[in-house]
Order: structure tokens, then C-alpha cells, then sequence
């Protein structure tokens, strides 16, 4: 877990006990199942963050690889060459500070349901996080975009939609009222979190499009080495054994990245859910949502935990 997370879950948990030895201060189903959505956004906005730096990774990784095989076929081939990443920093800042802003949205919504003023770090946070939303929204259409060959242009209306829900997350944060109701804030918010996080998956859906063409790329130039190079018994073992490792690797990014993928798509689902429930005062539908937004944050945390350990254990079948 990473160190804000562990904050955060310490702070809810103290949150929690202090309600439980205090009297009037017990918490309703739908505050218990606020403070659970707001738990589980933080797995995984934490983990979409993760998510993204890995895959960012595994792309440089095989642009690496790549370019060794273009050694022999590329008469202007430099070790001194760039290479084009998957997000550059200024476009994974701006998906960050997306992911940010709904965590800390998320944790406001705890504070409208315990009817007390929120603490100094949580007013900070939130405006920190509505400020950076403010001032993506000046550079949107550059910090959005990827430098992925033939990936789709943002529409102009699917811009102004995003150019919409980013400045209306990043007004909340700074302007939000602690008196207003969970009802009336969900309602108001929901459209703009369905926005924010559709972009975030039509965004990992490009990301899967373009690592598929690049590991396809890599396992035919390897393939070709092995069936056209002179290579003895145990090299041409070995070179077998490196083609698997790519395959492995595809077959990782890309688990990665449809978690992600799932994650997203479950936090809209949820704050679908959460402003439903704080409309009819039904929660059963929310249990089982916020239930799925965290199996999905879990899964993603442990995915990406478990290449993170990987990478660092040492193989002998590594790319060329």
C-alpha cells in the first residue's frame, strides 16, 4: 500500500472509532456505505496511478528491445535515440491529476454525511487537487492527447465534455459547501465523474490497441533472429526462451491495463449507485457496487504488486 494510502486508511479508521465512543455520533447505512465508496475509490485511483507508470514501463522496455533489432535494418539507428512514450510526463500528469481529483471528491462526500467541518488537511487537499483540475483545463486538449500513431483525435463535443466535468470537479473542490446534502452533490457531480472516467477507459482502450501492435512487432523480429540467424544449441535455446519472456510480457501489459480498464468502469458504476441511493435511501444495490469497486481496486493493486515484484527477480531470458 502506498504511503497516502496508508494515511487515509488510518484516518477513516480513526474516524470511525471516534464515532463509535462518542455518543450521537453513530453513523446511518448510507454514511457507513459513504465512507465505504470513498475506501474503495482510494484503491483504485491509487492503483490507476500505479497502472499507468508500469505500462509507461513495459512500453519503454520494448521500444528498448526493439531497437536492437533494428541495429542491422536502420542506417541512421543511434543509441543516442529517443523514444517515444507511452504518455509522456506532462499527459501522465494530467491523467493523475484527474484520478486526484476524484479521490479527494470522494473523500468530501464522507464529510457531508458526519455533519462536521471538514479537517484543515482535507481542505487543502481539496483545493490543491481543484487548483491542478483548473489548471489542466487550460491545457486539455495537449495533456489528453498521447503521441500513439493513429490514435483517435478527441471530437470537439467530446472535449467540451471533458473541458466541462474537469472545471465542475475542480469548482467543487475549491467552492463545496459542507452543508449542502449527499443527495444534492451526487446528483449535481454525477454526469461529470461518468465523464471523467469513460475518458479513462476510451483512454486504456488506445493504450491496449497500441501495446498489442508494438508486442506483435517485437515477437516477429525476434522470431525472425531465431529462423535466420547462425546460433548454436544453447543459443538458440536461449533465444526461444527470450521469445517466451515477450509473449509473457504482451500477455501482462495488456492484464494490467483491461484491470484498469475494469476499475474505471467500476467507480462510475458505484457513484451511479451512491447517488441513487442517497435519492431513495435504498443501499442494498450500493453494497453490492462498492463491494465490486473494491474487488476490482484489489485486484488491480495486486497485479500490478505482482510485476513490480517480478521485474525485480533476475532471469537469464531477457530481450536482446
Amino acid at each position: 500500500m502506498t504511503p497516502w494510502g496508508v494515511r487515509k486508511k488510518t484516518a477513516t479508521a480513526a474516524f470511525l472509532l471516534a464515532c463509535s465512543l462518542l455518543g450521537g455520533c453513530s453513523l446511518s447505512p448510507l454514511a457507513k456505505h459513504t465512507v465505504a465508496f470513498s475506501k474503495a475509490t482510494d484503491l483504485v485511483t491509487g492503483g490507476s496511478e500505479d497502472a499507468y507508470r508500469k505500462a509507461i514501463a513495459l512500453r519503454h522496455e520494448e521500444q528498448v528491445a526493439a531497437a536492437v533489432y533494428a541495429y542491422d535494418k536502420d542506417p541512421h539507428w543511434s543509441p543516442y535515440q529517443d523514444f517515444d512514450p507511452l504518455l509522456s510526463s506532462e499527459q501522465l500528469e494530467a491523467r493523475v491529476k484527474i484520478l486526484d481529483g476524484l479521490k479527494t471528491y470522494a473523500d468530501t462526500l464522507v464529510k457531508l454525511t458526519n455533519r462536521k467541518d471538514p479537517s484543515k488537511d482535507l481542505t487543502s487537499a481539496a483545493e490543491a487537487a481543484g487548483t491542478n483540475l483548473q489548471g489542466l483545463n487550460k491545457t486539455l486538449a495537449t495533456d489528453l492527447a498521447t503521441s500513439i500513431p493513429n490514435a483517435p483525435v478527441m471530437s470537439d463535443s467530446v472535449a467540451h465534455g471533458v473541458s466541462t466535468a474537469v472545471l465542475a470537479l475542480g469548482d467543487y473542490l475549491i467552492n463545496r459547501k459542507t452543508r449542502r446534502s449527499l443527495r444534492e452533490v451526487t446528483q449535481q457531480m454525477n454526469p461529470h465523474v461518468e465523464t471523467l472516467c469513460s475518458l479513462l477507459s476510451s483512454d486504456v482502450t488506445v493504450l491496449r490497441r497500441q501495446a498489442d501492435v508494438d508486442y506483435q512487432a517485437l515477437v516477429i523480429d525476434q522470431d525472425q533472429f531465431i529462423r535466420h540467424s547462425k546460433l548454436s544449441a544453447v543459443e538458440h535455446r536461449d533465444e526461444v526462451g527470450k521469445l517466451i519472456v515477450i509473449t509473457e510480457d504482451q500477455k501482462a501489459n495488456d492484464e494490467l491495463l483491461a484491470k484498469l480498464d475494469k476499475a474505471v468502469k467500476a467507480l462510475a458504476t458505484a457513484h451511479q449507485s451512491l447517488t441513487d441511493a442517497a435519492a431513495t435511501k435504498d443501499t442494498e444495490t450500493l453494497k453490492q457496487k462498492i463491494a465490486d469497486l473494491e474487488t476490482a481496486g484489489q485486484e488491480l493493486g495486486s497485479f500490478y504488486s505482482s510485476l513490480s515484484a517480478k521485474a525485480k527477480t533476475p532471469t537469464t531470458a531477457t530481450a536482446n
